[in-house]
């Protein structure tokens, strides 16, 4: 994991901190992160994972550019997402992602999660996100968990 990992807090302000890259280094080599494709939607999930992040990750699920899911934060910033380790896609009749212990988010509505933010490429084992979901500079949020709403 690229040492820039970091966690905010989304508030009406923005606060960074620092992290340690083993916060989302993997579990094994037996469990690497994936790319899931359905129906031209795109996610991403990452690799199982010892700790996690600290930072509340709040918004809607959204479509993003090339089709990737992302979360649209109230700040207005639109991040392509990183699901849990065991995240499914599902399409047909709507776009939802099943997370395990949490049930189902979709697309158009709010979640809270907990989790931090990374700039591509990720590495150790994380899912990589092409450019057409991101300009290759923007932060993702890989999530940790979600709440249940």
């Amino acid at each position: 994991m690229p040492s820039h990992l970091r966690s905010r807090v989304l508030t009406s302000a923005l606060v960074g901190l620092t992290l340690p890259v083993a916060f989302l280094s993997g579990c094994g080599e037996d469990a690497p992160g994936r790319t899931m494709e359905a129906d031209g939607v795109i996610t991403f999930v990452a690799p199982e994972a010892d700790g996690g992040q600290d930072a509340e990750i709040i918004g809607e699920l959204v479509m993003g550019k090339g089709q990737c899911l992302a979360v649209r934060t109230a700040e207005n910033q639109t991040l392509v997402v990183v699901w849990p380790a065991g995240s499914e896609l599902k399409t047909g009749g709507s776009t939802r992602v099943e997370v395990p212990g949490a049930g189902t988010v979709q697309v158009g509505s709010t979640f809270t999660a907990s989790g931090g933010y990374a700039t591509p490429p990720l590495g150790n084992g994380m899912p990589t996100i092409p450019e057409a979901c991101t300009s290759g500079t923007e932060e993702v949020a890989v999530i940790d968990s979600v709440r249940r709403q």
